[in-house]
């Protein structure tokens, strides 16, 4: 059970500290005086989104901190959890000022998932959605299978279902990506055809357009070459030049040790300049010899261009990578046929688990129908709603879903009418209103969940119709904390214990607080209740009648 709530900065309260109590609690005050913040702080401790619009000051954190008393359950999840075991079990939940929220389980850091995990064995929040929920297949299946016996059943067929879903994803990929491939596949083996007709991966592009040029402009190197050649060996030629330039440094020198070093650089110079006219007359003197035939060399450069146009590619070397890319998918194709003929068996295999413990799912909750729907009938009499009849459909489709291999429906019929409705088309609110709590007080008998929060569960009834919703909260409380926001003074009057919440300016600023009130108290808020502004003597003693 929840025994301490601790609040600070949260929306109305700068701080606060709320001490429950075991059985039932009520929750009242007046509109707008804060009694939903106490629920929204429950929320936000157990999991609920965190936002930096909750905080009170927003230059400080919002904390709110919870005391629950250990169950069995809980305890096993701690161990799993690696977690500290201490007396109590206390949860906190820290919103800072930018909206982001820290999770500490005995003041261990714990994500959000395993917060609202662990939170699922002590605490059941029950708010004015409820109704709303009613028509979702989770709120359905999830009311149903709380009163398996064998829940084994059920966590069977979810891992069954857990493999298949993602052996259906894993097929699904792999087709989408065999499809691509197929309808490439054509076009792939055109593209590796053409390729085949050229030997591109033994062309050095580099080298074939130097033999273009060469040959291209043949006459025009051969009588630079020739010039060049003249230039050093033609009479009176550079190089008699530095022949006789040479000579008379030789000479200066033996006159002038000064001019040695000029002598050796001049002397450095001829020998230079004839290895560079040596090396040219080697190298490119045969240049006509070894000339190809200018028409293959401007085809073969044609074809170059025309493949790297083709398929987008600037050189010869990213060509080869994109035929051995080609090769790559044409392979790749092979190992997925293989992959999804895999994958299908896999699919098959996933799919006749799912509809074996599917099978066994189905069967245990249709044994169960009868006795949900003969306890809630039950109760709805006692609501005044004897004229109602409560019906679980459930039936068997062979169509797997994460719920099963059934549909199921909840319908209701009202007035003694043969006809049913689906229970979320149902429009009377009251009416609804006491369903979901007939619902809800045999799940928790059944479930033993420690407590329940309930915002407002007794919206659209009133008189005679409260007071028995008053008594089933009562009885609930019977083995379950209840912990009740209402605006019913019947329902509060049964109450064993009554918070009131007040607000009121503080310095400038509106301020909610929240406090037990004693059987005077509550006879003057029960009055209010019953007779708005006005607490004349009926309303006392409409108030003090209620209470006894």
């Amino acid at each position: 059970m929840l025994q301490k709530l601790r609040i600070s900065n949260y929306a109305l309260i700068s701080k606060t500290v709320i001490d429950f109590k075991k059985g039932f609690t009520v929750i009242t005050g007046e509109t707008g005086a804060g009694k939903s913040i106490i629920f929204g702080a429950i929320e936000l401790l157990v999991g609920a989104r965190s936002s930096n619009k909750i905080l009170k000051d927003p230059n400080l954190k919002c904390v709110v901190e919870g005391v629950f008393s250990l169950n069995e359950q809980v305890l096993k999840q701690l161990v799993k959890m690696d977690l500290d075991i201490e007396e109590d079990l206390i949860i906190r939940r820290e919103v800072k000022k930018n909206g982001s929220s820290r999770s500490f389980i005995n003041d261990s850091p714990v994500k959000l998932d395993q917060l609202k995990f662990i939170s699922q064995y002590i605490i059941e929040i029950n708010g004015q959605h409820l109704i709303n929920k009613m028509g979702s297949l989770n709120f359905k299946y999830g009311f149903l299978d709380s009163f398996l016996d064998k829940k084994n059943v059920l966590v069977d067929f979810n891992n069954s279902y857990l493999n298949y879903s993602k052996s259906l994803e894993r097929q699904k990929l792999i087709v989408k990506k065999v499809d691509v491939l197929n309808e490439k596949k054509d076009f792939l083996k055109f593209q590796l055809d053409e390729l085949s007709n050229y030997d591109f991966q033994n062309w050095d592009e580099e080298a074939i357009q130097n033999d273009y040029k060469i040959a291209a402009n043949q006459d025009e190197i051969n009588d630079i070459l020739k010039k060049i050649n003249n230039i050093y060996s033609s009479n009176n030629s550079l190089r008699d030049l530095l022949g006789d330039l040479n000579s008379q440094a030789i000479d200066l020198k033996t006159h002038l040790k000064d001019f040695t070093s000029i002598s050796d650089r001049i002397h450095s110079i001829k020998i230079e300049l004839e290895d560079v006219f040596h090396e040219i007359n080697q190298n490119f003197s045969s240049l006509s010899a070894d000339k190809k035939n200018l028409h293959e060399l401007d085809q073969q450069l044609r074809q170059i261009n025309f493949l790297l146009k083709k398929f987008n590619v600037t050189d010869l070397k990213s060509l080869i990578l994109k035929r051995d890319l080609f090769n790559k998918e044409l392979s790749e194709l092979s190992e997925m046929d293989l992959e999804l003929k895999e994958v299908n068996n896999l699919v098959e295999y996933n799919k006749k688990l799912c509809l074996e413990t599917g099978n066994k799912l189905f069967k245990l909750r249709s044994q169960k129908t009868s006795i949900i729907e003969k306890k809630i009938n039950k109760v709805l009499k006692t609501l005044s709603m004897g004229h109602a009849n409560f019906k679980i459909e459930i039936i068997d489709n062979c169509s797997i879903t994460e719920h099963g291999i059934d549909q199921l429906n909840l319908l209701i019929s009202v007035n003694n009418n043969p006809m049913f409705s689906p229970l979320h088309q149902f429009s009377s609110g009251g009416e609804l209103s006491r369903i979901a709590l007939a619902m809800k007080y045999i799940s928790s008998s059944f479930n033993k969940i420690s407590t329940l929060i309930f915002d407002e569960i007794d919206s659209g009834i009133s008189g005679k119709v409260a007071s028995e919703v008053g008594s089933l909260l009562q009885e609930i409380s019977s083995s379950s904390q209840v912990v009740n926001i209402t605006h019913l003074p019947q329902v509060a009057a049964i109450a064993k214990y009554h918070l009131n919440v007040n607000k009121k300016e503080i310095a400038g600023e509106m301020e909610s607080s929240v406090n037990y009130l004693s059987k005077d108290d509550r006879i003057q808020v029960l009055a209010k209740m019953l007779g708005g502004d006005k607490t004349g003597r009926a309303a006392l003693n409409n108030a003090l009648e209620l209470l006894n």
